[in-house]
């Protein structure tokens, strides 16, 4: 690692890019790294992830970006970053204005953690896609992270899947996207999401006009929550990608989205699941009116021989551009 810091410490190094993904590299390969960071302008991307950075590691590359101008894309995925290598980067972030990405998925990061990161946020105006999937986030954080979305007008891509956000978190950010016109992606999977937070969701979509992808699979949202989402779709005109995947959807859920779909002009890509056979004729006869569906994935629906044929000929007929899988 030595070897390499002093490469990357040269005045004429011309590296853009390094992986150094499951290399061991441990605390004392980072404080190099860290070192070489400081006065390299040549390097753009820095894969590190799975590498036991640990804190101590996380602050030394925190020190880094406090000085660094050149460096765009940082993954630090799966690093033991913690509450503390958190805060230590938040502070990085505080002055630097030119990293695009920072991925800290999988990296015990509490509420804690990402509240000292969302601090950074309000007044971090670089940074454009932020990776927390993962982590130990409850609704604690997800308040502070709709109080950082209400500040921040440059992050487009946020990923929180898999933390323990529940209705409470979700009804909170739901709130601050209301305001928020500058997220586009926001990735909300496996987050014990039910039908009381879609209704939030459903409110904020109506008022949104920057949102394009909304990730809710491997949730509970139901056929309610479904009704809600469904609702939003009517007036909603920038969502272009909508994912229900794992949500307990059935005839009523299907029912409502197909009634939606008819008026909505914008969503290009659907998942949805649980539907059966009636549910499919539901979309089915969706996909005979005005839509710009490129992309449904009904995987998993039991929708049966019938019930695929019934789409197949909706497509045929009305779609042919649009790709189906069942």
């Amino acid at each position: 690692m030595d070897l390499l810091s002093s490469v990357l410490s040269g005045k004429d190094c011309q590296i853009q890019r390094i992986s150094l993904a499951e290399n061991q590299i441990g605390t004392k390969g980072a404080k190099a790294l860290a070192k070489s960071l400081m006065v390299n302008r040549s390097l753009l991307a820095l894969d590190l992830q799975k590498n036991e950075i640990g804190p101590q590691g996380s602050k030394q590359l925190a020190e880094a970006l406090k000085r660094n101008w050149g460096l765009k894309d940082l993954i630090l995925s799966g690093n033991c970053v913690g509450d503390q290598g958190a805060a230590a980067l938040a502070e990085g972030l505080r002055l630097n204005h030119t990293l695009l990405t920072l991925d800290l998925q999988s990296n015990s990061i509490s509420d804690t953690g990402v509240t000292a990161l969302t601090h950074a946020l309000c007044c971090n105006q670089g940074l454009t896609s932020l990776n927390l999937r993962e982590n130990s986030i409850s609704q604690e954080g997800a308040q502070a992270i709709a109080n950082a979305l209400r500040a921040n007008c440059t992050l487009k891509n946020l990923d929180l899947a898999a933390n323990l956000l529940h209705d409470e978190g979700i009804h909170a950010i739901a709130q601050a996207l209301k305001e928020n016109q500058a997220l586009t992606s926001l990735h909300l999977q496996w987050n014990f999401i039910q039908a009381k937070a879609a209704k939030a969701l459903n409110l904020a979509l109506q008022c949104n006009r920057s949102l394009t992808i909304l990730d809710l699979q491997e949730n509970a949202i139901g056929d309610e929550g479904t009704a809600a989402l469904a609702c939003a779709l009517r007036v909603n005109s920038t969502l272009e990608a909508l994912y229900l995947r794992g949500n307990s959807i059935g005839l009523m859920g299907a029912k409502a989205v197909a009634h939606s779909l008819k008026v909505n002009s914008t969503l290009r890509s659907l998942q949805e699941n649980s539907l059966g056979m009636d549910g499919a004729i539901c979309i089915a006869t969706a996909l005979t009116g005005s839509h710009n569906l490129t992309y449904i994935n009904l995987l998993g629906n039991k929708i049966g021989e019938s019930g695929a044929k019934v789409i197949s000929e909706a497509i045929r007929a009305n779609t042919p551009s649009c790709v189906v899988e069942i």
